[in-house]
């Protein structure tokens, strides 16, 4: 029998980091969470706060190694296992993201649900991976040897931010919020682009993804619910954007004002540099970089099953398209 680690699931046979998990009991994190719902530009806030060098931040590299990152620190390997990724990622012809054309390399600002989802835990923080997550905080942490604060996303924590805070008291929260339109729309398009071609890149970290692709029926089913002309898929996503939104409306509130800043995703690409300034101000921070044609301004179309249900979700996310100025 293997022995198991303190974090359960996770074997010896699979975790090279257990005789090394004893050099991280003193390490101590500050969180930062990006939250937003899906499609909603958390991506690219967090690669540009990143960019400010104010953080440390969770990488592809971290989710793909996180049951060795202690090993590799310890047997100064972390630049040669970087080195490999960055080699599959060539192989496989990976240099963006196909769902946005986001750059990837062993680098890339990841989301910590990938942590939880390799080892079937839920994947918004509970007390059930609440033990791994902050194993996940201190390893990055031990391997950084700085101060910076711990800046971390997942959308699946959009809805679950009171949970967070009652978790981590000290933690602060960066929010980001985008026209449910668009939010909806790129995510339908997402799906289809998807479910078209297998992605490579996803697969490299989701074992639910390298599944969905290795089962014809399954991918039938998924096909049949996202990219039909008029596909059932687009009242799940709906219902999941406006069960998000809901929670945030409702419960904002119970969170510190002091420990909480919300944006715009149409600010952010508009005036750059002045939403990253107001936000490191929140955070008691400040950078000279710049941002200037950092987002490429695009011409966003709606997907046609979105467009056709323009009234009825403006109609039932009145509240939240009126709280942050949105027109349907």
């Amino acid at each position: 029998m293997p022995r198991v680690s303190k974090v359960k699931n996770i074997t010896t046979e699979r975790n090279m980091d257990d005789e090394f998990l004893n050099r991280t009991k003193d390490t101590t994190f500050s969180p930062v969470f990006i939250l937003g719902l899906h499609r909603s530009g958390t991506t690219i806030l967090y690669r540009m706060l990143n960019e400010t060098r104010n953080f440390d931040v969770l990488t592809l590299y971290h989710v793909l190694n996180f049951d060795r990152l202690l090993y590799d620190s310890v047997n100064n390997v972390v630049d040669g296992e970087k080195r490999k990724i960055n080699q599959v990622l060539h192989e496989k012809g990976i240099t963006n993201r196909k769902t946005d054309d986001v750059a990837v390399t062993s680098e890339y600002e990841h989301e910590y649900v990938y942590v939880f989802s390799e080892r079937d835990y839920p994947r918004k923080l509970t007390e059930d991976n609440k033990e791994l997550f902050e194993l996940l905080c201190k390893k990055i942490k031990y391997l950084s040897g700085d101060g910076k604060p711990l800046l971390l996303k997942n959308p699946y924590d959009y809805g679950n931010f009171l949970f967070i805070k009652k978790m981590y008291p000290h933690a602060k929260f960066v929010f980001i919020q985008r026209n449910p339109l668009d939010v909806i729309s790129s995510t339908m398009k997402l799906w289809k682009t998807r479910l078209k071609v297998r992605d490579e890149f996803v697969c490299l970290y989701s074992k639910e993804s390298v599944a969905m692709y290795r089962n014809p029926l399954l991918l039938l089913c998924y096909r049949l619910f996202f990219t039909l002309r008029f596909p059932i898929g687009v009242f799940e996503v709906f219902w999941r954007v406006k069960t998000g939104a809901d929670y945030y409306l409702k419960n904002i509130h119970g969170l510190p004002r002091t420990d909480y800043i919300s944006i715009r995703y149409e600010d952010l690409c508009e005036k750059p540099n002045q939403v990253i300034t107001h936000v490191l101000q929140f955070l008691g921070m400040k950078s000279e970089k710049k941002f200037n044609g950092y987002i490429k301004p695009r011409k966003l179309k709606l997907e046609p099953e979105v467009s056709f249900l323009n009234k009825f979700i403006y109609k039932r996310m009145k509240a939240y398209f009126d709280t942050f100025g949105y027109k349907p």
